[in-house]
């Protein structure tokens, strides 16, 4: 009777300390996948409403909202002039997950110059100013129509670059591809 009776009461523990599990979850999603995830105490780096870019400790998951403890690393000085970071304690925030305008990529994620467009702004912009220079040089016309599809193909490339840049952000805006939600 004692053995049933200690069963049952490990039995009734063990299932209330299951219940703690049950915290909401907020997810950002890549076209209905998910990407990452954030719990209470994880670190989330966003950027709100009113484009300023939030970094803290997330306290709260509601329905629909979220709380963050946030903070700021404010650069100073040290005694012997080299520089180091302070932590500066803000407060806690308190906001919808509507409010939420995109997200910062990972600092560890790679970047690739083929995807941000910077080869194709370098090279095109080199190109035109190394075109200018050897016409000058020369002391050719620099607008001369035979020279003047040269600079338009490194305006194009350097064009192209800006265009690749504005497609491949270094954040993730929340919108057509990029979702947020809370489980």
């Amino acid at each position: 009777m004692k053995k049933i009776l200690l069963l049952q009461s490990v039995l009734l523990l063990t299932c209330l300390t299951l219940f703690a599990q049950s915290d909401r979850v907020l997810v950002l999603k890549d076209r209905n996948i998910v990407v990452k995830n954030f719990t209470v105490g994880n670190y989330i780096n966003f950027e709100f409403s009113n484009s300023q870019w939030i970094t803290g400790y997330i306290s709260r998951i509601k329905a629909d909202s979220i709380d963050v403890r946030q903070f700021a690393l404010q650069p100073t000085l040290t005694v012997w002039g080299t520089k180091d970071f302070d932590t500066i304690k803000l407060g806690t925030l308190i906001l919808g997950i509507d409010e939420i305008k995109a997200f910062a990529k990972e600092s560890n994620q790679y970047t690739s110059v083929f995807n941000n467009g910077a080869l194709l702004q370098t090279g095109g912009a080199g190109y035109v100013v190394l075109n200018m220079v050897n016409s000058i040089i020369r002391k050719d016309p620099v607008f001369d129509s035979s020279n003047l599809p040269k600079i338009g193909a490194g305006i194009g490339a350097w064009i192209l670059g800006k265009i690749q840049a504005k497609k491949n952000p270094n954040y993730r805006p929340i919108g057509k591809r990029y979702s947020v939600a809370i489980i």
